[in-house]
């Protein structure tokens, strides 16, 4: 894979400098690009929280819009309802007879005048009127008009289509309805909805309308934010703003573009959106007016807030940088007093590795290089140590294998040998004698199988009970063995040949010298403790005295011998050659230790790490 030239160029430069002028420039790279980011994604972060808070509290104005919008239309859907509701104005609307005057004059100073109350009590509404068929009904001022004024309009068919369902419909631009005034600006909203009555007869279009700027508030307001604007678009997406409201002229923002930026959004509910125009970020929130069937946009600039967090950010940038210089400087000087212990720790590892372990490294002070070659020291010392052990263990183990090499005398021969003396036994019915053969040739098995130093705990209860079974045989039974180990514990590991040469030592030096006049027990339990295993063996010999006791655990911890003897006929050697294998093979945390009452018993404890080991038959 070809590295590419500029991070060669990059290494060869790294290369040439110095171990101070690396750490300099990794010191730099370290504090400068660790605080960029955090100050990019922080800055990010907070203005993320503050586009939020515009976000939350530009939708709760829409909200509190909503409910202004809702009230408008409940008011204009209620005041048509009581136009459709006057009986009486609905049959002088529909009668096919001409009215004389009396009728004309009765009908206006009641049932019109009912319905132009409606308008009075409703200062919002700025029309109601009532376009009819109807060719013998008589126009009548700002209520009553004939249909065909309304011909040309376009939602007129849009109304009839509908049969009967309403109808908003948005005027930018109101013409008078009689013709005679001029073209107005003022925008209008209007509620269409075809009467018909009696029911399936077109009796004419009823119109309500309000100025929008009673209907959007917000919209219309006279205080107008220069950095946001409401607008609305209907059905059609057709935008209705207020055109004295100059922000899109201002911000450049074509109409065209926030309608194709919302169709991309567009949804029902209440809910944002972002778009970018001329390198500008701008946020919009929006809200459904499932009536109008229309949603009213919030259109916010967020130019002053990018542009205040971007200034943070500098100052802070800024700041930083100015600190990262002057810590620069004092590192330098601090870097370069601690690189003279380096060599000298640099020149302590060069003699290691050489292979001299056995200086001292002379390096003073509490700093980290001080700390740093007082570690260094200790490990030559750990590493003498483990050098030592090591050269122990391999001893042992050549040691242990010389002795398996010195049994190992033609197996087949003697198991070939026990078998047939066994069936001979068997033959002159000596049961007891074919008993310990099968125990003594178990034995020599468990012997002469040394191809690991480790066996489980099962394997090793078994060669005790073998060799119990012959001791009895020598003692006409009068040893009883009493194994209390959980069968968890069956595949503990163990060290071959660690709980026999105990038990031998409990039979020959507690139980044999009182073995004529009493029986003689040997118990062996097992438990779990705090991540250990305890083995715990123990005879009714004749014990120890205290002090007989400490001599032989100093003995056994020691492995000095002592002049007075701790047992009769022994010295302690098989324990404390048990002893020394655990802590050879485990550490110092584990071992031998012993207890006992001079006259009833002796305890000895075995303590051994918890490893299990698969394998092995459950014959305990």
């Amino acid at each position: 894979m070809k590295v590419p030239l500029e991070l060669e160029g990059l290494a060869n430069l790294m290369n040439r400098l110095s171990l101070q002028q690396k750490l300099i420039a990794l010191y730099i790279l370290i504090i400068i690009i660790p605080i960029i980011l955090f100050t990019t994604f922080y800055s990010r972060d907070v203005t993320d929280r503050a586009i939020n808070e515009i976000r939350v509290k530009n939708e709760n104005a829409l909200e509190i819009e909503q409910i202004h919008i809702k009230n408008n239309i409940e008011t204009m859907r209620r005041t048509a309802q009581m136009v459709v509701s006057d009986m009486e104005f609905l049959e002088f609307v529909k009668s096919r007879n001409e009215a004389n005057i009396d009728q004309l004059i009765d009908f206006k100073m009641n049932e019109l005048s009912n319905v132009t109350r409606l308008q009075h009590n409703n200062p919002a509404i700025e029309n109601i009127r009532l376009y009819t068929t109807n060719p013998y009904v008589t126009e009548m001022w700002p209520i009553l008009f004939k249909e065909k004024r309304i011909m040309k309009k376009p939602w007129r068919d849009e109304v009839i289509r509908r049969n009967g369902m309403e109808l908003w419909w948005f005027d930018q631009q109101t013409e008078d309805v009689l013709e005679r005034l001029p073209s107005q600006n003022t925008s209008k909203i209007s509620l269409l909805r075809e009467l018909d009555y009696p029911k399936d007869e077109h009796l004419g279009i009823i119109e309500i309308n309000m100025f929008l700027k009673n209907f959007f508030p917000k919209m219309f307001g006279t205080m107008n934010d220069p950095d946001s604007v409401y607008v609305v678009l209907d059905k059609d997406m057709n935008m209705i703003r207020n055109y004295h409201h100059s922000f899109f002229e201002d911000e450049g923002i074509d109409p065209e573009n926030l309608k194709r930026e919302f169709s991309k959004f567009k949804e029902e509910g209440t809910g944002s959106f972002q778009f970018e125009n001329k390198q500008t970020r701008y946020l919009v929130t929006t809200a459904y007016i499932e009536d109008l069937e229309a949603y009213m946009l919030n259109v916010i600039s967020l130019e002053g807030l990018y542009a205040e967090t971007a200034k943070t950010k500098n100052i802070i940038l800024s700041g930083i940088i100015f600190l990262v210089i002057i810590l620069s400087l004092v590192t330098y000087v601090l870097i370069s007093l601690l690189l003279k212990k380096m060599y000298k720790l640099k020149d302590s590892m060069k003699r290691v590795e050489k292979g001299d372990f056995t200086f001292d490294v002379e390096v003073s002070g509490h700093d980290e290089i001080a700390e740093l070659a007082y570690h260094f020291k200790s490990m030559l010392g750990k590493i003498n140590g483990l050098i030592v052990d090591a050269v122990n263990k391999q001893a042992t183990a050549k040691e242990t294998e010389l002795k398996a090499l010195k049994t190992q005398i033609d197996s087949h021969f003697l198991y070939n040998t026990l078998e047939n003396i066994k069936m001979m036994a068997e033959i002159e019915e000596k049961y007891e004698i074919s008993d310990a053969i099968t125990s003594l040739g178990e034995m020599m098995r468990y012997n002469l199988k040394w191809k690991n130093d480790f066996v489980v705990l099962e394997e090793e209860l078994n060669y005790i009970k073998n060799y119990i079974e012959i001791m009895n045989l020598r003692l006409d039974g009068r040893l009883t063995l009493d194994i209390d180990v959980p069968r968890e514990l069956l595949d503990q590991e163990v060290l071959k040949m660690s709980l026999q040469p105990i038990i031998e030592n409990s039979v020959k030096h507690g139980i044999m010298p009182n073995i004529h006049s009493s029986q003689g027990i040997l118990s062996v339990r097992a438990k779990y403790s705090d991540d250990c295993v305890i083995i715990e063996m123990k005879d009714n010999g004749i014990g120890m005295t205290t002090e007989q006791c400490e001599v032989l655990n100093h003995t056994i911890h020691t492995g000095q011998d002592n002049k007075v003897s701790p047992v009769q006929n022994g010295n302690g050697i098989g324990i404390r050659n048990v002893n020394e294998r655990i802590k050879l093979y485990y550490g110092n945390g584990y071992g031998v230790s012993v207890a006992s009452v001079d006259g009833e018993f002796t305890t000895v404890t075995v303590k051994m790490p918890c490893k299990v080991m698969k394998g092995g038959s459950r014959n305990v």
